[in-house]
């Protein structure tokens, strides 16, 4: 028997536990790859927002198309909505801070609100020159020039954008406030409250900017400064934007359907439909105890004779020509109206008999005066609204057979009717 009292036994050292090692793509080769670094939320946010606004781009270009209309308000607001979309995209690459992308994103952003602004008051009438938003927009990118000098140019640079849109900002509410409110006296009040929080925003943002430090990122695409909540907000008051800007152009066509329902297409004075609305409102106020009318029923003499002797095209001249001296002969709140063939109706507010027998002659005269290619003189009858007038054909009829005793007695004068 072999003696084993001698032999000491020997302790293999513990295994270590292997490491998982992470899971390496089929058909490659090396060590297994690293993971992609973390996708933050904000370039992802932003470029959403971009979308929506390129979306809204593309709307109001194909309304800017359809209505032909690149240069109103329509194509300014496309306008607005494209380079605001653009210059929003261009913080979604990682550019850095001053680079060329981000100093054009910049003045993209200052140009779009100076293009909605002029927009707004296209709609309204007024076509501002283009030199004033031209010189803003090169003293914007003079002080993003100098801010590569100092220090704190980011942050000058985002003051730079906040403070150029908050001061147009700022002048949509003044534009809105004066020209919008007598058209639209609920909407234009709220919208310009919208546009002035807008600025407000805008302003405070602008001196945070120029509070923080040299080395701090505030521009919209850094994961600071409540970004990611401005970014949010940015998408919802885009939305309230272009709600804006559609009613505003909506409101616009159908002010214009209106009109144009109530609007004779030759002579461009109202059609009797549309004069009847104004005459039964000023009867229903005289009725009420408000001041009393005058209805004058004007008929072009003799104008079938002018259509068969000069064909119906100088017929039509003539009665745009007879039209238009009407209107210039009355008052702001009088109104004319076509009511059939050659025949002629004229509201006159606020007006007693004497007076608007007065005018009758006056337009008689000036319609006689206005030298047209053949002669033309009218015939006037002349009513006013009394208190036995229980309904407003009292005063039509009155003023028709007024307009009869004219004709009967030669035509080319004016009759008045006695109460």
């Amino acid at each position: 028997m072999r003696c084993c009292a001698g032999r000491r036994k020997t302790r293999r050292p513990p295994r270590r536990a292997r490491e998982p090692r992470a899971p390496r793509a089929p058909g490659t080769l090396g060590p297994p790859s690293q993971p992609p670094p973390p996708v933050t939320a904000q370039p992802l946010l932003i470029a959403l927002v971009s979308v929506q606004f390129l979306v809204h781009a593309l709307v109001w270009a194909m309304t800017a198309r359809m209505a032909r209309r690149w240069r109103e308000a329509e194509g300014h607001f496309a306008l607005f909505w494209f380079m605001l979309a653009t210059g929003l995209m261009l913080f979604v690459p990682p550019w850095d801070s001053g680079s060329a992308p981000r100093n054009l994103a910049d003045l993209l952003i200052i140009a779009a609100s100076m293009c909605e602004h002029r927009g707004l008051a296209l709609h309204w009438g007024r076509r501002l020159p283009l030199t004033p938003y031209a010189l803003g927009l090169a003293a914007a990118a003079g002080v993003v020039a100098a801010s590569f000098l100092m220090d704190n140019g980011h942050g000058l640079r985002v003051a730079v954008v906040c403070f150029g849109c908050a001061a147009m900002m700022a002048a949509s509410v003044r534009l809105m406030w004066r020209q919008g409110r007598a058209a639209t006296p609920i909407f234009a009040p709220v919208a310009a409250a919208g546009y002035t929080l807008l600025a407000a925003a805008l302003t405070v943002r602008g001196v945070q900017a120029l509070m923080v430090g040299a080395t701090t990122k505030i521009s919209i695409d850094a994961p600071v400064h409540a970004n990611i909540p401005l970014a949010i907000a940015v998408l919802f008051v885009g939305g309230l934007l272009n709600l804006v800007h559609i009613r505003l152009v909506l409101g616009r066509v159908l002010h214009r359907l209106g009109q144009q329902a109530q609007t004779d297409e030759l002579t461009g004075a109202l059609n009797r439909r549309g004069l009847l609305q104004h005459l039964e409102a000023v009867h229903a106020g005289a009725a009420s105890g408000q001041a009393g009318y005058a209805l004058l029923m004007v008929d072009i003499d003799h104008f079938k004779t002018i259509n068969d002797q000069h064909g119906h095209a100088e017929g039509d001249r003539v009665l745009k020509g007879v039209s238009a001296s009407l209107r210039k002969a009355l008052r702001a709140d009088d109104h004319v109206g076509r009511w059939g063939g050659e025949e002629f109706c004229v509201l006159l507010p606020h007006t007693t008999l004497h007076d608007a027998t007065l005018l009758a002659e006056r337009i008689a005269r000036r319609v006689s005066d206005d030298g047209q290619r053949v002669p033309v003189t009218v015939s006037i009858g002349v009513s006013v609204y009394t208190a036995g007038d229980t309904d407003l054909q009292a005063v039509l009829r009155r003023a028709d057979g007024a307009l009869y005793e004219a004709k009967a007695a030669g035509r080319d004068r004016v009759v008045a009717a006695l109460s």
